[in-house]
């Protein structure tokens, strides 16, 4: 369990934590929430956090990542199935990211809680998460 959240890391700090995380492959409880890594930091992240495939839970919220920078750890979030909680809250991506994360919820099979909340679905990307919940038996908040 690692929590660094709002301890605004920022990009610089992302990039370190990245490479900390790379021996750290067994973890299973990261929350990076409120540390300004916009997509630099969330790019920086994504390489390790691929390698993380015991992650039970993931915060990333309120980072401003933006679509590039979540389309950067939508790759990763594939390799999660053992996801019960995931929170990409307020990081301003689109419908055509929330496309690529809603792959990744399909994965999910043990997946919870999610927060996709103060993002900009619209109802594009709204109805491709719909597609992927409508597959998660165990979801309860």
């Amino acid at each position: 369990h690692l929590d660094l959240s709002e301890s605004h890391i920022g990009a610089e700090g992302a990039a370190a934590v990245a490479g900390a995380l790379g021996r750290m492959d067994r973890m299973m409880h990261l929350d990076l929430s409120c540390n300004e890594l916009y997509a630099e930091g969330a790019s920086a992240l994504a390489g390790a956090l691929g390698r993380m495939d015991q992650m039970t839970q993931l915060d990333l919220s309120h980072n401003d990542l933006e679509d590039e920078g979540v389309a950067s750890v939508a790759g990763a979030l594939r390799r999660m199935d053992k996801m019960t909680h995931l929170n990409l809250g307020q990081n301003y991506f689109g419908a055509e990211v929330a496309a690529a994360v809603a792959g990744a919820l399909g994965r999910m099979d043990l997946l919870t809680h999610l927060d996709l909340s103060s993002n900009n679905l619209h109802a594009d990307g709204t109805a491709a998460v719909a597609g992927a919940l409508g597959r998660m038996d165990k979801m309860t908040q």
